[in-house]
């Protein structure tokens, strides 16, 4: 936790001095006011001091609450301004961190564990930096600065103090440690939990189709209910402490005000003395009461910093280099004997691939579901690294491109269309900024959907989150139609076709042959009748490429493909 404090709050370090002694200041005028209480009791009310000097103390008294209110401002005001900035600062840095992992981070850590660590961690670990800056100071100060005057006022009586402040720390100590383990626990079934909701919002229509509602309900209550348990044996546990307080502190009064009566009558000492005893151990109780709060923030704060430093320890496997494609140069890839697994122990998604792919040409991927086409778009487009083997571009190793560069020249169209809530001009803009009227028109007519955004009211029209209120079709020719704005070299279309009619989608195929030819254009489908066309078809089976070639050359060279030519009545076109 203090490391994250002293990498992301370091900005502040003026501050972060400041605020700890103003409420230092104010932790002093508190030790003062039981000494001004005792002499107005001794010398105002029982002494020859008189009423001016009962008044002449209550102003100072007066005078101190003031300057310490004004130094508690000061101090909240301060550590608010770090706080905010460390939260401000961490999460951004957290966003930019979790964006450059990998594909196979993302699969490792999962989505419901980032989300918890970028929202709920972080805050826990902000809410630890505020009270350490208000309280982690100020409650140890007060505990022995009031031990101190107690010694001064009775040395007979500091025992008393002595053995409360050891045995409040034990308390404390015992329900700290015991704290962690529970909180780490909690933290973890909040992951759980968001991971549970989040495939509810997502799949709330599924849920519904399949009328699941009452067995989601049943695994988020399941679920649920293991947290509170946690929760409920944590709670019971730190309940324990302000009773345990209570005990002591009390015991502690009993015996000043015992032990102080027989020396009020000893003569040794004043009622005054008896008084400022007894504020002083109401103000160790309040300051211990304060103390144990902060472990359990601390401990809370503690197990989520550690959640968030495995994340900033987890390191990208993507190996990158610095080196870029060529604008000049035709563009050309190729997979040399690669072989790629997504587990160390997994059986290969892919393997031996031996292929290569030309700007100005037409491919189609083609193959049973789980053959490695998708597999094969993501090595192409960097998400992973091959296991074996070399995938180049221009002759380069992809290892040795910026992410950038691959990214900027090769625009990827996957299966399942995903919109952002905002516009239709703001989800085509997504791919690029700068994107002309023009460029955006071409691309909107390319991926036949002119006729969606007339019917929605033009550019402008909202889009919900995940494009909800957009039929599968036309989140589909919407994200072609983002892909297309991209102007990219490269164009691979995943299956991006698989919601549309067959006439949407021979005008689709028919408008990027038009006005794509310079590129090089990527069909990957299941459909027979999306790829047929194409320049070059390349056909997957369990990982392998089976065959390459024309749809007439395949229909007699491999059976694989005429497998899936069969199965989709158009042997007629062989």
């Amino acid at each position: 936790m203090f490391k994250l404090f002293a990498q992301y709050a370091k900005k502040y370090k003026i501050e972060i001095i400041l605020a700890p002694i103003f409420k230092i200041f104010e932790a002093v005028f508190g030790l003062i006011t039981p000494i001004i209480v005792k002499n107005i009791i001794d010398n105002g009310i029982n002494g020859d001091g008189g009423t001016n000097y009962i008044i002449q103390q209550g102003l100072i008294l007066l005078a101190l609450a003031v300057v310490g209110f004004a130094m508690t401002m000061v101090c909240q005001y301060l550590s608010i301004r770090v706080a905010t900035n460390y939260g401000y600062i961490l999460r951004n840095k957290l966003y930019e961190k979790i964006n450059s992992f990998s594909y196979k981070e993302l699969d490792t850590l999962t989505t419901s564990r980032l989300e918890t660590n970028i929202s709920n961690d972080l805050i826990a670990t902000q809410n630890a930096l505020m009270m350490m800056l208000r309280l982690a100071v100020r409650a140890p100060f007060i505990v022995v600065g009031a031990l101190i005057l107690s010694i001064f006022v009775a040395p007979n009586l500091c025992w008393i103090f002595l053995l409360g402040g050891v045995l409040l720390g034990l308390i404390i100590f015992v329900i700290g440690f015991v704290s962690i383990p529970y909180n780490t626990k909690i933290q973890s079934g909040m992951d759980d939990l968001t991971k549970i909701s989040e495939d509810n919002l997502t799949g709330a229509r599924i849920v519904r189709a399949f009328n699941k509602q009452d067995y989601e309900n049943r695994r988020f209550t399941l679920k649920s209910a293991s947290v509170q348990q946690i929760s409920e044996r944590l709670s019971r546990f730190s309940s324990l402490s302000n009773p345990l307080n209570l005990v002591v502190i009390n015991g502690c009064i009993i015996l000043i005000l015992y032990l102080g009566a027989i020396n009020v009558s000893d003569g040794t000492l004043s009622q005054g003395d008896i008084v400022s005893l007894v504020n002083y151990m109401f103000q160790i109780s309040a300051a211990i009461v304060v103390v144990a709060n902060l472990i359990v923030i601390f401990a809370k704060g503690s197990s989520c910093a550690k959640r968030i430093n495995e994340v900033f320890a987890t390191e990208t496997t993507l190996k990158v280099g610095d080196k870029r494609i060529d604008d000049e140069e035709k563009i050309e890839v190729e997979f040399k004997d690669v072989s790629f697994a997504y587990n160390k122990d997994a059986k290969p998604a892919v393997e031996h691939i031996n292929l290569t792919l030309e700007e100005g040409k037409t491919y189609g991927l083609i193959g049973g579901t789980g053959a490695g086409k998708t597999t094969l778009i993501n090595l192409m487009n960097h998400y992973y690294d091959v296991s074996d083997g070399t995938l180049f571009i221009q002759n380069k190793n992809i290892q040795d491109l910026s992410f950038a560069s691959v990214n900027k020249n090769i625009a990827v169209v996957s299966q399942n269309p995903t919109l952002f809530t905002g516009t239709i001009a703001s989800n085509l803009k997504f791919a690029n900024e700068d994107a002309s009227d023009d460029l955006i028109r071409k691309s909107l007519e390319i991926a036949q959907c002119l006729d969606v955004v007339e019917a929605k009211g033009g550019l402008e029209a909202k889009v919900n989150q995940g494009g909800k209120n957009f039929s599968g079709g036309q989140r589909q020719r919407l994200t072609i139609a983002r892909s297309l704005c991209k102007d990219s070299r490269v164009l691979v279309l995943d299956d991006a076709s698989s919601a549309l009619d067959f006439k949407t989608d021979f005008n689709l195929r028919k408008a990027i042959k038009e006005n794509l030819s310079d590129k090089l254009v990527i069909y990957v489908s299941q459909r027979v009748s999306s790829i047929k066309d194409c320049d070059e078809i390349i056909v997957m089976e369990k990982g392998q490429i089976k065959g390459i070639g024309r749809h007439e050359e395949l229909m007699k060279n491999c059976e694989a493909y005429r497998h899936i030519c069969l199965s989709q009545n158009v042997e007629v076109q062989a």
